[in-house]
């Protein structure tokens, strides 16, 4: 068993990472380039209940990256599912993160537009009622000229409204933290696109600033600015 211990031991490669709930380890799958993502035990847990939540979010999150390619939103190819480690074996994408794009010295348009196509894409997701859950440059990856999902670990399906408005909002605290000189052009771009993919974008957005004002202890009037409603 992989244990945070002994996880360096297991792999030193640049693409491993160890996550809130999974490990990552890149692999080989026959002659194929592979991300094992393997949620580990966590022992504070009841080993039952552990064994359930773990499977449970591994068959959610396959369900997602399935649902998202067969709408046209760029996701890794699962070449198995291993329910008894609670794993799934997809498809590594060679390319850049959105973040490190975003971060380098560029032209602002690209990157303008870059943010654009993002948010025409997280519409494609929001309109078929999948949450990404996790929504942030780090978990978006440029390969070639499309950008690819590679993370629904938090994700879920949802018709609720503001679900998809914390989606919203975790992409608005992604360019506030990590991209901050330029966040406000990034994330009027990225409401852009999401206007061109869902028709009830306007709903979605008033209410991520009620969620934003609440969340803050703050007056709608007060960050309202930051949204496109008109």
């Amino acid at each position: 068993m992989i244990t945070k211990s002994n996880f360096k031991e297991a792999s030193d490669d640049s693409a491993d990472r160890w996550g809130a709930e999974a490990i990552l380890v890149k692999d080989k799958w026959f002659d194929f380039d592979v991300m094992r993502k393997i949620r580990i035990p966590k022992k504070y847990r009841i080993s039952q209940i552990d064994d359930e939540l773990r499977n449970s979010r591994t068959i959610i999150e396959s369900r997602l990256l399935i649902a998202a390619k067969k709408i046209g939103v760029q996701t890794p190819f699962i070449f198995e599912i291993d329910m008894n480690k609670a794993t799934i074996v997809m498809e590594f994408i060679e390319g850049k993160l959105a973040k490190d794009i975003l971060k380098a010295d560029g032209s602002k348009k690209d990157k303008v537009e870059l943010v654009r196509e993002l948010g025409r894409l997280v519409g494609i997701l929001h309109s078929n009622d999948i949450i990404h859950g996790d929504l942030t440059s780090s978990n978006i990856v440029k390969s070639g000229d499309k950008l690819v999902f590679i993370d629904f670990g938090l994700g879920k399906f949802s018709k609720a409204v503001e679900d998809k408005a914390v989606d919203i909002l975790l992409i608005k605290k992604c360019f506030i933290s990590t991209h901050t000189q330029i966040w406000k052009e990034l994330f009027f771009s990225f409401q852009e696109g999401y206007y061109q993919s869902v028709k009830s974008a306007r709903s979605v957005l008033k209410r991520a600033i009620k969620v934003e004002a609440r969340g803050r202890h703050l007056r709608e009037d007060q960050v309202i600015s930051d949204y496109l409603l008109s």
